[in-house]
């Protein structure tokens, strides 16, 4: 069984049916079960946090905190930066070419599921391995019409 939990900090407007259809989707795809929080959050939250967990004295994107093992049907927590969402400019290295906002908030949730189901991106080759899959899985969306508009 896979729930999903949806915070949002900021004052910025999202599909929370979308991201509830991508990560129920995404969850079954990777086999993963439990509940998820994810957390929408802007600069300062995930600057806080990735200075806390990670000690990286910056903001990032997305974060990815499994849920110990101890606590039965937790799958963990993804906190998602939407100020990044709105940086298209700086994925251009990841997608070759400028995305919506929501293209690039959909793809750090199937990120963050892909960390959760044991995917790591500490090398560069891990990192380019991540992204593939991530872009296969958003071609699924499309072709199962998960997605139907045009991002």
């Amino acid at each position: 069984m896979f729930a999903l939990d949806i915070v949002n900090f900021t004052q910025q407007k999202v599909s929370l049916k979308l991201l509830t259809d991508v990560a129920t989707y995404t969850a079954s795809r990777l086999k993963l079960s439990g509940e998820l929080s994810l957390v929408l959050a802007g600069d300062k939250r995930l600057h806080t946090l990735n200075k806390e967990f990670r000690s990286y004295n910056k903001t990032t994107d997305v974060l990815t905190f499994p849920a110990p093992k101890e606590i039965r049907n937790a799958l963990g927590e993804i906190f998602i930066n939407l100020n990044d969402c709105r940086r298209s400019r700086k994925y251009l290295v990841v997608f070759q070419k400028k995305k919506s906002f929501t293209y690039i908030l959909v793809f750090l949730l199937i990120h963050g599921l892909l960390h959760l189901a044991g995917d790591n991106d500490e090398t560069e080759k891990e990192r380019l391995q991540m992204v593939a899959k991530g872009e296969k899985i958003m071609q699924e969306l499309f072709k199962n019409d998960i997605i139907k508009e045009n991002l």
